[in-house]
């Protein structure tokens, strides 16, 4: 590690479930050096609710959080944005958080997208990276569990739940659901593994280099790789045996693998267009008594929990459920059909990973924003509000000519002129009332959820938010 690295644990509280349709109402940092110590302030910002969107009640009565504090104690989307690039910007910072790069990077990329703040700069410039602990726990469970308590969920199984870890090795961790809080608890368990099992948290902290992920998962050695990965059964260990297939055609920081434990003579078999049929179809829509087959698709950039096999011993490897004969049966019939890399190229061209028609606000993935935008941003960004409200910057991306006024109304509706304000009540009242532009909350679907919510036994805690979010849309 690097003298000069340090980590900002964060973590959002939110309005909603999707990263990327979904507003952020609370964000929480702490600095700390390699050691885990921390270093100045901890950081707590509240985000003021904008005209554009409802709150799910659901999500409020989870993190406790009103709009009407937000109001209170909040700033504006773009401040609120600014600040939080400006922590993730500093030399040798390392992002990090618990499950943080599927959800909290996400609504950080989609947040500073809409905000028209650069979406990666903070994951790679200046020595800068990102982390995720969520599948350090993962892989600490399947291969060095010793030394930490493992609680159970409803169903009997280990749980890897923030707030039930944290209770059953004693950490402090008042106020889940706080983000403040949820950052405090999330130091403290990486504190426990790096004390239990110190060379496993070394090891994992490496692969948020894509360089060295990319290392185990070599194409020209084609190695058995073990993979950890909430996307493997708890029941066996959430890992599994896999061997690296390809560089995904379209996405380079990709890797296609195949898992090791499922047969693959249905797999081989298939033609290009029936493996994506199989992928791709709602598990609904699949015929009777067919299982998907074997492939996934590994990121390099995401932090992959990966290990050699010679990691997992003998007993661990009876106890979940890998046979190791078959593995290799497995490997050594893949490797042996020469039309494999031919069907897959096809397969992974001819279907590039789509997502839904979605608004602008939504669309971070379509394309990466050319030098020219990016220009015309960082002006934004410098200019004052007073500036901006009189300019209108010639965009090549449509996306960012659509978000430009939005992104005035969300922040400084009293500077609007007759025209703009209008113009951005009516896109409020689309989403709000109409639910367009990927609204995820409209005012039918808030009351009925609210009354669906005060029927409830409810805490009396639990009635002042209810009460709150009640008054917040008369």
């Amino acid at each position: 590690m690097s003298n000069n690295l340090s980590f900002l644990w964060h973590d959002y509280e939110t309005w909603g479930v999707d990263p990327r349709r979904d507003r952020a109402s609370q964000f929480a940092a702490i600095r700390t050096d390699e050691n885990l110590e921390e270093i100045g302030e901890p950081i707590n910002l509240y985000c003021k609710p904008n005209d554009d969107f409802l709150p799910n009640p659901e999500s409020a009565l989870i993190t406790g959080i009103t709009p009407q504090r937000c109001v209170e104690k909040g700033i504006s989307e773009a401040s609120f944005y600014q600040h939080i690039n400006d922590l993730l910007l500093q030399p040798n910072t390392c992002g990090v958080g618990y499950n943080s790069i599927r959800f909290d990077d996400e609504l950080t990329r989609t947040g500073f997208f809409r905000n028209f703040i650069d979406p990666y700069a903070r994951e790679w410039q200046n020595g800068n990276s990102r982390w995720d602990i969520i599948d350090l726990v993962r892989m600490t469970y399947a291969l060095r569990p010793e030394g930490i308590e493992w609680p159970l969920g409803d169903n009997g199984l280990a749980s890897f739940r923030l707030e039930l870890l944290t209770k059953a090795n004693g950490i402090s961790h008042e106020g889940a659901h706080d983000a403040l809080s949820d950052v405090r608890a999330t130091i403290a368990l990486a504190r426990l593994i790096k004390e239990k099992q110190p060379k496993l948290y070394a090891f994992y902290f490496k692969l948020r280099n894509k360089l060295e992920a990319g290392r185990l998962l070599n194409l020209g050695e084609q190695k058995t790789i073990l993979h950890i990965s909430g996307m493997y059964p708890i029941e066996t260990g959430s890992l599994s045996p896999v061997i690296p297939l390809m560089q995904h055609p379209v996405n380079s920081n990709e890797i296609i693998v195949y898992d090791l434990r499922k047969s693959p003579d249905a797999f081989l078999a298939m033609s290009s267009e029936e493996m994506a049929e199989n992928l791709y179809c709602k598990t609904a829509d699949l015929p009777e008594n067919t299982v998907r087959i074997g492939l996934k698709g590994i990121h390099l950039n995401k932090s992959p929990a990966l290990a050699p096999i010679n990691t997992l011993s003998a007993e661990q490897a009876e106890q979940w459920q890998i046979d190791w004969q078959q593995v290799e049966a497995h490997k050594q019939q893949i490797l042996a059909d020469n039309t494999l890399q031919d069907r897959l190229k096809e397969l992974y061209q001819l279907h590039k990973k789509e997502f839904a028609t979605c608004d602008a606000e939504s669309a971070i993935y379509e394309g990466f924003i050319n030098k020219n935008d990016r220009a015309l941003c960082n002006q934004i960004l410098k200019k004052k509000p007073e500036q901006l409200v009189d300019w209108t910057p010639a965009f090549d991306d449509k996306r960012l000519t659509t978000i430009y006024p939005r992104y005035l109304g969300r922040n400084w509706p009293h500077l609007l002129n007759t025209q703009q304000l209008q113009q951005w009540k009516d896109y409020c009242h689309a989403r709000v009332i109409d639910g367009e532009f990927d609204s995820t909350m409209t005012l039918t679907r808030y009351q009925q959820i609210l009354e669906e919510l005060i029927s409830q036994d409810l805490t009396e805690k639990q009635q002042g938010i209810i009460k709150a979010l009640v008054e917040w849309c008369i």
